[in-house]
């Protein structure tokens, strides 16, 4: 199965460069945006595929409320199956100034929580589509809380000598600790998200933690399952 993720930004490849024999080439199954991407940005890649869509909010997407995408289907806090794939949508991000699609720590955790008889009865999940990433550190949270304006405070090294914490310094673009708790009880294949826009070139598309590949689609990312 194949899946083209998108997320955060207009990717010319996919918009003003269109190329439909490229793309009919790659035989795409799937579309899943990660958020913070217009309607109609959306329903054109729909047309252009003819595939499935599903979709989170960003915390930008507030306007999804009155026109969402043409096409698609909201999977936020839900769990779909779809040929056989267990997919479940966490959209949003951490709260910064109250807005329809921004949570706290601990209204993402009850979210979360809610969803649990869910993914009991698919008997678990295969992947996780987020706006938000997860908290990078592996170790010990509060080591990668720095104080604001300080940039990546954890330099916990992992086996191999280099640091292993990619969280941003600013609480908006941090992940969500609930996120790393739902990798560590029910370990999906992958975890798709957005909104750190790879840390402005400082962090890497692909990391693993705890045995999940999580990726940072910004833009565009093709995902073979």
């Amino acid at each position: 199965m194949r899946i083209l993720a998108v997320s955060d930004e207009v990717t010319p490849t996919l918009y003003d460069h269109f190329d439909a024999e490229r793309w009919r080439a790659a035989k795409i199954d799937l579309l899943i945006s990660c958020g913070d991407l217009s309607a109609g940005y959306l329903s054109y890649l729909v047309s252009c595929f003819n595939i499935p869509l599903f979709y989170v909010p960003g915390n930008h997407d507030e306007n999804y409320k009155e026109n969402p995408p043409e096409g698609g289907e909201a999977i936020d806090g839900k769990l779909v199956v779809w040929q056989g794939l267990r997919i479940l949508g966490l959209g949003g991000a951490p709260w910064y100034n109250d807005g329809a699609y921004q949570y706290s720590e601990a209204a993402m955790a009850r979210r979360i929580f809610c969803l649990k008889p869910r993914i009991w009865l698919a008997g678990g999940v295969d992947l996780v589509v987020t706006h938000a990433p997860p908290r990078h550190c592996p170790l010990a949270f509060d080591v990668c809380n720095p104080p604001s304006g300080v940039g990546r405070a954890c330099r916990l090294p992992d086996r191999s000598g280099r640091a292993i914490c990619q969280d941003a310094s600013d609480r908006t673009h941090r992940g969500f600790p609930a996120f790393t708790d739902l990798i560590r009880a029910y370990h999906p294949k992958t975890l798709l998200h957005g909104h750190s826009h790879l840390s402005y070139g400082t962090a890497k598309r692909v990391v693993e933690q705890d045995g999940t590949r999580i990726i940072d689609v910004h833009g565009y990312y093709l995902l073979d399952l």
